[in-house]
């Protein structure tokens, strides 16, 4: 249940919701949504789509990805796809007239098992590329950052957006329980960035296997915080914002 941000060296992450409108007498342009209450309706059909790609450093159209979408807490499925030869999937999931807080598991034989999960419940169509890595791809990355991926801890890849789904520079990220984060820097992984580049981009390693809670602060703002399963030894992805 993400929309792709883009396709960067090791940028994990590819999750968006609708944009929040913006106001003249609110916080300042991009925030908004800043303390909105979140939508209580929805579409009886929310349609979710996208391509899913493999490679980090020369992503390409990856078919065969079985992609499927559940609610948080219930393993029933609510849709489920495979990519197609460009890589292309579709997932109409009925909602009851409510948001639908869930997420979408992607597997692929020779990929990490990809969990996506947006910063609110679903209540509009989104499109969601993803990119998948090899185990061997997220390695270089824990060796770019220098950092040493633990067996048995999770990992979140975050992107930091305003309302307007515009990537935050300056955004510092933390979850509860804590994880080590790292930032790009210059659209490429960093060992000492201590806050997003124009990208948005953060990643949390050996974060303990569970419910995580992710937040930030971005734009002189506290931004709006969420919970994700951090699986372990799996990729989790989603997106922050306010």
């Amino acid at each position: 249940m993400l929309r792709a941000i883009r396709d960067l060296p090791f940028a994990l992450i590819a999750v968006a919701l609708a944009a929040c409108g913006g106001d003249s007498s609110g916080p300042g342009p991009g925030y908004g949504c800043l303390g909105l209450p979140l939508p209580t309706t929805a579409p009886a059909l929310v349609n979710v789509s996208g391509q899913v790609r493999a490679g980090a450093l020369n992503p390409n159209a990856l078919a065969g990805a079985e992609v499927f979408a559940f609610r948080t807490g219930d393993t029933t499925t609510l849709a489920a796809d495979t990519s197609n030869t460009p890589g292309f999937y579709a997932l109409g999931i009925t909602t009851g007239g409510t948001p639908v807080d869930g997420y979408v598991r992607l597997t692929h034989s020779g990929q990490i098992t990809t969990y996506a999960y947006p910063s609110r419940p679903l209540a509009a169509d989104l499109v969601t590329n993803v990119l998948m890595i090899t185990t061997s791809e997220f390695g270089v990355l824990g060796t770019i950052v220098q950092v040493s991926p633990e067996a048995g801890k999770g990992f979140i890849g975050v992107i930091v957006k305003d309302c307007n789904g515009a990537a935050i520079e300056g955004a510092t990220v933390t979850t509860i329980p804590a994880g080590t984060v790292r930032y790009n820097s210059g659209s490429a992984p960093s060992s000492s960035a201590t806050s997003t580049s124009n990208d948005g981009v953060a990643y949390v390693f050996n974060v303990t296997a569970g419910n995580v809670t992710v937040q930030a602060n971005g734009g002189g703002h506290t931004l709006f915080q969420h919970v994700v399963n951090a699986r372990a030894d799996v990729v989790t992805l989603t997106e922050i914002q306010p």
